[in-house]
């Protein structure tokens, strides 16, 4: 009975260590599946003023090191996102707000946001990131000046 038991509870052990292993990558996935399309990368590349500029609104200092994120890295960052997120970001909401759709809810925006910044990590390049971020960011800026 007593090895019964053992066993069960490692069984169960194992079961429930699993599902936490996968999870992450089971809401990447359905994240990922929300969205039409992926983003285009910039026609150009970004200046070096353009560049001060973006990584001065961020407060990035620079040199910026992009690095791909896995689904595990919203878990263990918390709300303190690297430069790799925040540069990502910047492309995943601009995209997400012509490709998501209006049916889908405030999870379904934040999973999709999420999933497509990693996805951008794993995908562009460090120099595709930031000349699109600064294409999306330019308008914004000029558009708000005095």
């Amino acid at each position: 009975m007593a090895r019964r038991l053992i066993f069960i509870m490692v069984a169960l052990t194992l079961t429930g260590l699993c599902a936490c292993a996968t999870a992450p990558w089971v809401i990447y996935w359905y994240g990922l599946r929300q969205i039409e399309g992926r983003p285009t990368p910039a026609v150009h590349n970004a200046t070096a003023e353009q560049l001060d500029r973006l990584f001065k609104k961020l407060k990035i200092t620079q040199p910026v090191q992009i690095d791909p994120l896995s689904p595990y890295t919203p878990f263990l960052q918390g709300a303190h996102p690297n430069s790799s997120t925040r540069l990502a970001w910047i492309i995943a909401r601009s995209h997400n707000v012509s490709h998501l759709g209006d049916h889908h809810g405030m999870l379904v925006w934040h999973l999709s946001g999420m999933a497509l910044t990693i996805w951008l990590t794993r995908n562009w390049t460090q120099t595709e990131l930031i000349a699109k971020a600064v294409e999306l960011e330019e308008p914004i800026a000029a558009s708000t000046a005095p």
